[in-house]
């Protein structure tokens, strides 16, 4: 984790707790039988934070290819597709039928057992209420929770009381509180109080790459070229000149591309840029809708300064890339292709 940590009681199980440098440790209790409190970075937090910010704003745009409904409190959600089912609906008004999160009894979720569900929750306020997710009918269990991940792309408060949550939860932006919970999959809040059980059931869906949100490296190729010459002079001054050159080329890619024509590179790459601008302006857009939502509710100053805080650490991150795709573009600036 990447902030300060103050944990009373309870047990890490299943491994080590590993707190960045520059976090300030409160107080910890918690036992780790199997492992221990460790200060390093095995990850780069800020890199972390940045690319599941953008990546969860960029799943949120994904098209919904399931179904929801309610029938007697319970929400059931329906989807088809052996790869990937998408749904998506407003925390507070479930499918226009005016009922929230907290007031469900319950929540099924029907497709192919092997495919990956992706539950897009809008809004800023999340909360749970006290029921049973699940899976095809069935009591969702823990290896269900693997295939599931539940976005909340806009989520600035995430709370949840009794229900046993299976799943991913993907809540970069939100303080997240529990009371007596559990969770079932990979936890990622902007930060977390209160008690909670959870386990470690690591993400195994399959969800399209957020192409915008990755940071590129470039390939460098140098070469060094040595001319040696001999020359020999006879009694008619005739002179002959013998060259060698010897070239040496190292580069940092491995992999081997069959040859594309130029105009036909030229053309996916100005595709591709397109592709991310689009994906980029969507979070863009996605961001300036929080700070409306944020600043239209009555909510204190220090949650608004949070917020901000937050927006501009994703618009640096928004122009990083974009200077990054004016690179390649500048790649061919001078080209004429026929």
């Amino acid at each position: 984790m990447n902030g300060d940590l103050n944990v009373n009681a309870g047990s890490n199980a299943s491994g080590n707790t590993v707190i960045s440098p520059t976090s300030t440790v409160i107080s910890y209790t918690m036992g780790n039988p199997n492992g221990q409190l460790i200060v390093g970075t095995p990850i780069d937090f800020a890199e972390a934070e940045r690319y599941l910010k953008c990546a969860s704003l960029f799943w949120n745009t994904l098209e919904a290819n399931g179904t929801g409904e309610i029938v007697f409190g319970q929400l059931n959600l329906t989807g088809t597709d052996p790869g990937l089912n998408v749904f998506r609906f407003d925390s507070t008004n479930i499918y226009g039928t005016g009922l929230s999160l907290n007031q469900l009894n319950g929540i099924n979720i029907v497709a192919p057992a092997e495919s990956t569900i992706l539950i897009n929750v809008t809004g800023s306020n999340i909360q749970y209420g006290s029921y049973q997710i699940f899976r095809n009918g069935s009591g969702a269990s823990r290896e269900n929770a693997r295939r599931i991940l539940w976005n909340y792309p806009e989520a600035l408060t995430w709370s949840n009381s009794t229900t046993a949550i299976y799943g991913s939860v993907l809540a970069p932006f939100a303080a997240a509180n529990t009371t007596f919970s559990q969770i079932n999959g990979n936890i990622m809040f902007d930060s977390f109080s209160g008690n909670a059980e959870s386990h470690n059931e690591l993400f195994i869906g399959e969800l399209p790459d957020p192409m915008a949100c990755f940071v590129t490296s470039s390939t460098t190729t140098s070469s060094s070229t040595t001319t040696s010459s001999t020359t020999t002079s006879s009694s008619t001054t005739t002179t002959s000149t013998t060259t060698t050159t010897t070239s040496t080329t190292t580069t940092s890619s491995t992999t081997t591309v069959a040859p594309l024509p130029r105009s036909q590179a030229i053309t996916d790459l100005f595709e591709s840029v397109a592709l991310q601008q689009t994906a980029l302006s969507h979070i863009l857009n996605a961001e300036g809708e929080k700070l409306q939502k944020i600043l239209s509710a009555d909510v204190s100053v220090e949650k608004i300064l949070l917020t901000n805080k937050s927006v501009e650490s994703m618009v640096n991150s928004v122009a990083d890339l974009e200077m990054i795709l004016e690179d390649k573009l500048n790649l061919f600036k001078d080209c004429h292709c026929r």
